[in-house]
């Protein structure tokens, strides 16, 4: 029984639903934190597209105890999830490197969740061609601009995993970005584990939210 609030020893699996950045960005030093605690904790990682229900869909579904997700988004969250910010992440270009011109270039795109200004933003920039390539995977998108094939905008914690070959450019002083969150249960939020790995995803986003 993962709850152990009475105990104050959290056990058993903790299932946890993530997008891929994320997974890879966050979980790994808020993981380590948590079974340092409790070792007696299991954590199960699924990675989720965070598209239509996302994450958000396998917690209200009951596959997962706690999800990573984009808040403040185009799509509704589903039921009566409790929701809280980890940190809003800012949108970059993305391009080949030396590319002079790189505005000019193919748009490589793939389909995530955004938030309602991001997608106003979105339809507001002229110079924006529609996509030319479309990946199921961000990591995708990166090598192939990496393999000088076009350019992408990228949220922040994809560009932490960019390949060599890329270079970054700042969208203006008012970029597109997103809320990136947790979501869980009324009944999961009283658990030990996952209020323990809630305080730990806190803290390893903290460097993101000063950046």
């Amino acid at each position: 029984e993962v709850r152990g609030a009475a105990t104050g020893v959290a056990e058993g699996p903790l299932r946890i639903a993530a997008f891929r950045s994320a997974a890879a960005h966050l979980l790994p030093v808020a993981l380590a934190r948590l079974t340092a605690r409790h070792p007696g904790v299991r954590p199960e990682v699924a990675i989720v597209r965070e598209v239509g229900r996302g994450t958000a869909g396998e917690v209200a579904d009951g596959r997962a105890d706690l999800g990573i997700a984009t808040l403040g988004g185009t799509t509704p969250l589903p039921g009566d999830l409790l929701t809280g910010d980890l940190f809003e992440e800012r949108y970059s270009l993305a391009y080949p490197a030396g590319h002079r011109s790189p505005r000019d270039l193919p748009l490589i795109d793939w389909d995530e969740n955004c938030g309602s200004y991001t997608a106003r933003w979105w339809k507001q920039q002229d110079w924006l061609p529609r996509a030319t390539i479309t990946a199921q995977d961000d990591s995708v998108v990166l090598s192939m601009v990496a393999g000088r094939m076009g350019m992408a905008i990228a949220p922040q914690l994809t560009l932490a995993g960019a390949p060599a070959g890329i270079e970054v450019e700042d969208l203006g002083p008012r970029p597109p970005t997103r809320r990136v969150g947790y979501v869980t249960t009324p009944a999961m939020a009283g658990s030990l584990a996952v209020r323990t790995l809630i305080r730990e995803l806190r803290a390893a986003a903290a460097p993101l939210r000063a950046a």
